[in-house]
C-alpha cells in the first residue's frame, strides 16, 4: 500500500458498470417436461418415433407410454427375468438381461420373441439400434459393441466413456449415461471419442431415448421420465456459482549491491465474460501509471516505477470481487461448421504466426498434414489436434516455455507448453486459436495460488470461442479426456486473453515485468493470488 494509506479504485474498460447480471437463460440439458414413470423400478427406455417404452426391472414388464402426457397405453411381459437394456428398431423391441447376458428381439404387435442371442459379455445394460445394427454397452468389459442384430456377430467395439456407464441411445451419435457421475455423454460411434457431456437430471439415469429434438431419460431413483432440451441459442450451461474476493500480488526484491532501473510492470485485468461477472471495481493499492489494450484487446494496467536501490522492494497488486461459474458447452460436431465458415477477421488475426509458434517449420507442417489430413469440420480439426497433443505429451511442471516442435519431440511439457503446442497446430491447420490465463483456487475456498494456469480457446462457427485444456484432458478414460474440451470449472478467475507477442504482456499472463540493472544486482520477482470466499453482508 502507498505510504498515505489511501486506497485507489479503477474499473476495467468501464464495462463493469454496463455489465448485467448473468441471466438464467435456457441452456442445453434443461428439463422441458417430466412425468412419473409407469412403474416403481424403471430401467431401459426406447422410442418408436412416437411413443416411449419403459422397462420395469423388478416386475419384468414393458410399458408403452405416451410422450405427450406419460399415460400408459399398453403393458406386456418382458421375455426375461431381469430386463435392463431396451431399444426399438426394425419394428422390434430389443431387450437385454444384464444377469443372463442374453438379448431378445420382441415383436411388440404380437408379443412374440422372434430371435435371441448371447451378448458379448454377461452384463449388457445398454442397447441402441442404429442403421441395421445394434449397439450393446457391456458393463463387465467396459466396452460398447456394435453387432448384427440377428445373431450378435461383433462388427466393431469401442471403449465406454467410463467404467460406470449404463445405457445408450443413438441418433448418428451415441448418447451414454453414467449412473455414478450422473452425467450423459455424447460419443462418436466409430472411435469412441466423447465429444460433449451433459449433467443428468436425476441421480440414477437408467434409460435414454432420442425422440425428435429431445433426449428422454428415465431415472431409477426419482422414478421420473425427463424430456431434455438439446438445442438453444445459448450453447452452454452455467452452474456452481462461486463468489470470492481475489487479490493478485506482485513484488520485486533487489538484494543488491547494484540498483534496478527502468522498471515497468504490466498487469492483465479481468473482465466480464460468459462465465465470469465482476461484482466490484478493481481496486489498486498503488494507482497505475496508465491503462491500455494490447493487440489482442486485453486490458492492462501499466506501471512505470523509479529506481530500486539495493535493499529495496516494490509490491503492487489489485483485488476484485467476482462471481465465477462452471461452464460446459454441448458441442454437436455436425453443428460446428467448417473452416470456411470462420469470419475472415477472426481467421486472419488468430491464425497468424508468432515468435514461439514457428508455424512454417517442416516439422509443424508435416505434423498437421498427418494429424488433420483433409478434415474441414472445425470441431474435428480441433479434436484431432487435441487428441494428438494428449497422446504425445506428458505433464511436467518445468520453468521456461519451449517452442511446440521441441515440446512434441521431447514428449513432456508444462500447461503453457501444452497450450502453445495446441495453438500452434490449430493455427497451422487454419483454425483460429488463442489462450486464456488465470488465478486459480487451490483446494479450499480460501487459498493461495503460486502456480496459476493457462489453457487454449478455439473458434468454432455457431459456438464462438470454446475453452480447450489439453493438459486437463490428458487422461485415460474417454469421459475424462472430454473434460478438457469445452468446459471450465469455477476455480479460475480469468485475467488474460492473448495470442502471444503482446506489447504489454509478452507471452505471459496475469502480469509481465521488465527492468535493467546497474552493476551486479540479485533480483527476485514474486507473484501469487489470494482467494477469500465472500460472506453475507460483505
Amino acid at each position: 500500500m502507498n505510504p498515505s494509506g489511501r486506497r485507489w479504485y479503477w474499473v476495467a474498460a468501464a464495462a463493469f458498470w454496463a455489465a448485467a447480471a448473468v441471466r438464467a437463460e435456457a441452456a442445453p440439458g434443461d428439463v422441458q417436461a417430466s412425468f412419473d414413470a409407469p412403474c416403481k423400478y424403471p430401467a431401459g427406455l426406447a422410442t418408436d418415433g412416437t411413443d416411449l417404452f419403459v422397462l420395469d426391472w423388478r416386475a419384468a414388464e414393458i410399458h408403452q407410454v405416451s410422450a405427450a402426457d406419460g399415460q400408459v397405453k399398453k403393458t406386456w411381459p418382458a421375455p426375461t427375468r431381469k430386463p435392463y437394456g431396451l431399444t426399438f428398431g426394425d419394428e422390434k423391441l430389443f431387450i437385454s438381461d444384464d444377469h443372463s447376458g442374453w438379448v431378445y428381439a420382441l415383436n411388440p404387435q404380437t408379443g412374440v420373441v422372434e430371435s435371441s442371442f448371447e451378448a458379448p459379455g454377461t452384463r449388457p445394460t445398454g442397447l441402441a439400434y442404429a442403421d441395421g445394427s445394434l449397439f450393446i454397452l457391456e458393463r463387465k468389459s467396459g466396452r460398447i459393441y456394435r453387432v448384427m442384430p440377428d445373431d450378435g456377430t461383433i462388427l466393431v467395439s469401442i471403449p465406454a466413456p467410463n467404467d460406470t456407464s449404463t445405457c445408450l441411445a443413438y441418433d448418428g451419435l451415441l448418447w451414454v449415461s453414467d449412473r455414478i457421475k450422473d452425467e450423459i455423454y455424447v460419443v462418436e460411434p466409430e472411435k469412441g471419442v466423447v465429444v460433449s457431456i451433459l449433467d443428468a437430471p436425476g441421480p440414477y439415469a437408467a434409460g435414454l431415448a432420442r425422440l425428435g429434438e429431445y433426449l428422454w431419460n428415465v431415472d431409477f431413483q426419482t422414478r421420473k421420465l425427463y424430456q431434455l432440451k438439446l438445442r438453444d441459442e445459448q450453447r452452454y450451461r452455467l452452474t456452481d456459482p462461486r463468489e470470492a474476493r481475489v487479490e493478485y500480488v506482485w513484488g520485486l526484491y533487489n538484494y543488491g549491491p547494484g540498483e534496478v532501473q527502468d522498471l515497468v510492470a504490466n498487469f492483465a485485468l479481468p473482465g466480464n465474460l460468459r462465465n465470469q461477472e465482476l461484482l466490484s471495481a478493481i481496486e489498486f493499492a498503488v494507482p497505475p501509471t496508465g491503462t491500455a489494450k494490447d493487440r489482442w484487446g486485453q486490458a492492462c494496467a501499466l506501471f512505470e516505477l523509479p529506481t530500486l536501490a539495493a535493499g529495496e522492494r516494490r509490491v503492487l497488486g489489485y483485488s476484485v470481487q467476482a462471481r465465477i461459474f462452471a461452464i460446459r458447452y454441448l458441442i454437436l460436431p455436425g453443428e460446428a461448421g467448417t473452416l470456411g465458415d470462420i469470419p475472415e477477421d477472426i481467421r486472419r488475426t488468430y491464425t497468424a504466426d508468432g515468435s514461439r509458434y514457428r508455424l512454417d517449420t517442416p516439422f509443424i507442417r508435416d505434423t498437421v498434414r498427418q494429424v488433420v489430413g483433409d478434415e474441414q469440420n472445425a470441431y474435428w480439426v480441433a479434436r484431432k489436434i487435441f487428441n494428438h497433443v494428449i497422446d504425445r505429451l506428458e505433464y511436467e511442471m518445468v520453468g521456461g516455455w519451449d517452442v511446440p516442435e521441441e515440446v512434441l519431440k521431447r514428449g513432456k511439457g508444462s500447461c503453457s507448453e501444452y497450450t502453445f503446442t495446441f495453438i500452434a497446430l490449430c493455427r497451422a491447420a487454419g483454425l483460429p486459436a488463442r489462450y486464456q490465463g488465470s488465478i486459480v483456487v487451490r483446494g479450499d475456498d480460501a487459498s493461495v495460488d503460486e502456480a496459476f494456469h493457462r489453457w487454449a480457446e478455439v473458434y468454432l462457427p455457431n459456438y464462438g470461442w470454446v475453452p480447450v485444456d489439453a493438459n486437463k484432458g490428458d487422461a485415460k478414460a474417454p469421459a475424462d479426456q472430454a473434460r478438457g474440451f469445452g468446459e471450465l470449472s469455477n476455480r479460475f478467475l480469468i485475467t488474460t486473453h492473448g495470442g502471444g507477442d503482446s506489447e504489454h504482456l509478452w507471452w505471459g499472463y496475469n502480469s509481465y515485468a521488465k527492468f535493467q540493472t546497474v552493476g551486479y544486482a540479485k533480483v527476485e520477482e514474486d507473484n501469487f493470488g489470494l482467494w477469500e470466499p465472500l460472506r453475507a453482508g460483505e
